[in-house]
């Protein structure tokens, strides 16, 4: 049984009778927490089963509307007083946001919140720097502990976070950027997409007289050039699959995906979307 949090106090002792018949176990401890839980109508659906293979480190849930969350010894460590959250708390590291009347912020794993209802919303990048939107519908990136904005409101139209790429978009073209601001990638494409055995399929779009070209091409996570932007089409790459597919002048190129990953260096630590 893993043990989150807190540790139980084990010593109570259970008398019939007045005569000490021995101490309470660890399972009868949470069996009666989960009853108790069950009785007031928080958890209804939780058992000592569900929380042993559970693998976060605190697990969720509710009554009457409002959130909480509780141990795997089925305490409730964060009282129940949030009406949304996003994320989970998978490690006594763990940030989530929550919103309470309507106000975001952010939550750790004691239970204590930071900029709640300072921004319009929050988006977390990791522990330390979340994309944030001021009164003015602006985004931009804190750090936040320190409160300190690495990523001016403003300067991009709009920023998201999504499968490990910080993506910033401006006039209508996007590129990567860090937490700290560094370009990644120009701010060049019109299209990036999902990381995918630590390939980015992208597009870039040229106007050549009234026409617009879309051309594709494939960038790593660290901006650089894999393929070209020459193609007409690149496939996704399929779960399992060890080849890409780009057409070019009606024509159909194959790519190895282990060559074009061992030429530039690359380490597979996604999952293919």
């Amino acid at each position: 049984m893993k043990r989150f949090n807190q540790t139980p106090d084990l010593s109570i002792t259970i008398h019939s009778g007045g005569e000490l018949k021995g101490r309470i176990s660890e399972s009868w401890y949470i069996e009666g927490r989960i009853s108790y839980l069950n009785k007031t109508g928080i958890g209804l659906f939780t058992t000592k089963e569900i929380l042993e293979k559970i693998p976060s480190y605190l697990y969720p849930v509710v009554q009457d509307g409002k959130i909480g969350f509780i141990n795997s010894f089925a305490d409730v460590v964060i009282p129940l007083q949030y009406d949304e959250f996003i994320g989970e708390f998978s490690s006594s590291d763990s940030l989530i946001t929550v919103c309470k009347e309507g106000k975001w912020g952010i939550l750790n794993a004691n239970g204590i919140e930071m900029l709640m209802g300072e921004y319009q919303s929050i988006s977390l990048i990791d522990t330390q720097y979340a994309i944030v939107m001021n009164s003015e519908r602006q985004k931009g990136i804190i750090e936040i502990m320190t409160k300190k904005t690495t990523v001016p409101f403003g300067e991009y139209n709009d920023l998201s976070y999504y499968g490990s790429l910080l993506r910033a978009s401006s006039k209508q073209f996007k590129g990567l950027i860090t937490p700290t601001g560094k370009r990644i990638t120009p701010i060049q494409y019109k299209w990036i997409g999902d990381v995918e055995y630590g390939l980015i399929r992208v597009i870039i779009e040229e106007k050549i007289g009234e026409e617009v070209i879309q051309k594709w091409g494939m960038i790593d996570t660290q901006g650089r050039e894999i393929l070209p932007a020459i193609y007409d089409n690149i496939s996704r790459i399929k779960y399992g699959s060890t080849t890409i597919y780009a057409n070019k002048d009606h024509r159909c190129i194959k790519f190895d995906i282990e060559n074009l990953t061992k030429k530039f260096g690359i380490y597979n630590n996604s999952e293919s979307k």
